[in-house]
């Protein structure tokens, strides 16, 4: 089981639900109603805040994008 999966197991339903719904736009590049900034220092990666989580993704050259972490904010 890889980190986003433990995290997920973690969270509760709800959160589940609504962080399942977040990855499937970001795969999508549908990512414009979510608060998306760049990681400073990181070229090419971003960070998606949803309440007290926050996930990092990068851009793929074949215009996707990928998932690299899924983490609370504090950590």
């Amino acid at each position: 089981m890889d980190k986003i999966q433990k995290f997920l197991a973690l969270v509760t339903k709800k959160q589940r639900q609504v962080l399942l719904k977040a990855f499937e736009d970001i795969r999508s590049g549908a990512i414009s109603r979510y608060d998306v900034k760049p990681l400073k220092g990181y070229k090419g990666f971003f960070r998606l805040r949803k309440g007290k989580i926050r996930v990092v993704f990068a851009k793929t050259e074949q215009g996707g994008n990928i998932i690299i972490n899924l983490a609370y904010r504090k950590d």
